[in-house]
């Protein structure tokens, strides 16, 4: 469905972008990103708090800028150009991670600037990666993905500034990026004027959060109740119910008595009361619940009913917005109570981190295998109690990553013994490369004959039924491609056409796990 919406986004604005844009030349100032902006002629420029400005162009879109801004938050966009021409290019700003270090772009070279390209091509997630020419130089980043048979392409510019990660990212609909995009991102790129300082950040609008476990509500304080009382002293201001361990005590007795405040045997503290008999004294609770409170002088004493009850610990996680994601870790973000420390737990992860002033927290969660994992994540701070909860993430391998995966675990499967003892081979990853020949039904999901062995030119036997378990965009008949297989231990018939000898057969039958190099 997000998919669905993104591409009819996508489409509409570039479609609306032919009538001509809006505002022209303005100035927008992110003080907190670091940067400033300067329209060109004929641009359209949205923000995170100008999208009611444009609240025609968003509803003939057929969205709301309650998606929009959502949208924006999630992915980090701090605002979005559209062109005259079609273009539409977001700049987003996230944490540089190990490189929050660098200032300006323009002051790492060499090495410096040769790890911060091989991040990205390690990554595996980029079909390119090349430094530019611009100025500051970035690196320049493409990938593309299928939103249904309609092939999107990304061109992205990535820079340092302020220890912060810059993307400049390019969305193209139906084709590959070509120069006049880099001109695009290029123009963008010298409208953009770098800061030397960030200011603290400002308040931002919120989009509907995710459900969590509601907070310990708070409680009307009330008076607390007077259970004996003996001499001369009256005490006033101590609250029946608190979620605030400190509490004031505050009262009158014998001028200059010494009182004391205490729960049970425990002596919270002392002050002399005044020449009038007026006392005041500060005290913190020592646990949580019901407690009986005793305010005492060597003449006096008043015990009075407090109910303390520490709260929890908030704890949203506002990052990822789906459990799916590829790459070796995903960024968890979130918000709990300032300057606690988040800890996370799970397989191969126990970490923790602490919030900043405002209670932002953000980690790398890691997870090596294909798969789904559950990560338990808990929130800490002094006066507050513990506040727990569980994220399942899924990590999706890419195609590359996939078949570097499979290949660890690949066996050598001569055809011959395959097609003799197909049960023998269940469960087994093995490859062959091959031609289509042929597809059917099998199990409701589509089956490719394909025949594996080439003695001749123009000549192929050998038939395995290939079960199409994934994506299999080109495959056709006539398709030359590699398949990797997973054994069914089962057989279908095949006829005498794609046999060595012209005899039917029953060929045994793999599912293919993954298809590349289709010709």
């Amino acid at each position: 469905m997000m998919k669905k919406r993104a591409m009819a986004l996508l489409l509409g604005v570039m479609m609306l972008l032919a009538a001509g844009a809006l505002a022209q030349g303005a100035t927008y100032v992110f003080p907190y990103e670091g940067f400033r902006y300067t329209q060109s002629e004929a641009e359209t420029v949205l923000t995170q708090t100008n999208l009611h400005e444009h609240e025609e162009l968003i509803a003939s879109l057929g969205t709301t800028k309650e998606a929009i801004l959502a949208s924006y938050m999630a992915s980090g966009i701090v605002m979005e150009v559209l062109t005259q021409d079609g273009g539409q290019i977001a700049v987003s700003v996230a944490d540089a991670g190990d490189f929050s270090d660098v200032q300006w772009m323009s002051e790492i070279g060499g090495e410096r600037l040769e790890a911060f390209r091989a991040l990205f091509e390690d990554s595996g997630l980029y079909e390119t990666v090349d430094l530019t020419d611009t100025e500051p130089v970035c690196v320049r980043l493409t990938s593309s993905a299928m939103y249904a048979s309609m092939p999107v392409y990304s061109l992205r510019y990535a820079m340092l500034h302020l220890g912060r990660l810059y993307m400049i990212t390019q969305t193209i609909v139906g084709r590959a990026p070509e120069s006049a995009d880099d001109v695009r991102i290029a123009e963008v790129l010298s409208g953009m004027k770098l800061l030397s300082t960030v200011s603290d950040p400002t308040p931002e609008p919120t989009p509907v959060p995710t459900p969590t476990p509601a907070p310990t509500p708070v409680p009307t304080p009330g008076i607390a109740e007077v259970l004996a009382s003996d001499g001369t002293m009256e005490v006033s201001g101590v609250p029946a119910y608190t979620n605030n361990p400190r509490i004031t005590v505050s009262g009158v007795t014998d001028p200059s008595a010494e009182v004391r405040v205490a729960v049970d045997d425990r002596t919270l503290g002392t002050v002399t009361a005044r020449k009038d008999g007026s006392f005041s004294l500060d005290v913190t609770l020592p646990a949580d619940g019901e407690q009986t409170l005793a305010v005492m002088t060597d003449t006096a004493e008043v015990m009075l009913a407090v109910h303390y009850e520490m709260p929890m610990a908030k704890l949203i996680i506002t990052e990822p917005e789906t459990p799916n994601f590829t790459g070796e870790y995903v960024m968890v973000r979130g918000v709990t109570e300032p300057n606690a420390t988040v800890y996370i737990a799970g397989k191969g992860m126990n970490a923790n981190v602490k919030a900043n002033k405002n209670g932002d927290f953000s980690m790398r969660v890691f997870i090596e295998d294909e798969g789904e994992q559950t990560f338990t994540l808990r929130s800490k701070l002094k006066n507050y109690r513990e506040n727990t909860m569980e994220i399942t993430l899924r990590r999706e391998f890419t195609l590359r990553e996939g078949i570097a995966d499979f290949r660890r675990s690949l066996i050598a499967v001569e055809y011959a013994q395959l097609a003799k003892a197909p049960e023998q081979y269940i469960g087994k990853h093995f490859s062959y490369r091959g031609k289509v020949m042929a597809f059917t039904d099998y199990d409701g999901r589509a089956c490719a004959l394909v025949c594996v062995e080439n003695p001749t030119v123009g000549k192929w036997y050998a038939p395995v039924w290939a079960v199409l378990s994934g994506e299999a965009e080109g495959l056709a008949e006539g398709s030359i491609a590699t398949f990797y297989l997973v054994g069914e231990g089962l057989t279908l018939p095949a006829d005498g056409e794609y046999t060595e000898d012209g005899a039917a057969a029953e060929a045994p039958v793999a599912v293919a796990r993954y298809i590349t190099e289709i010709k």
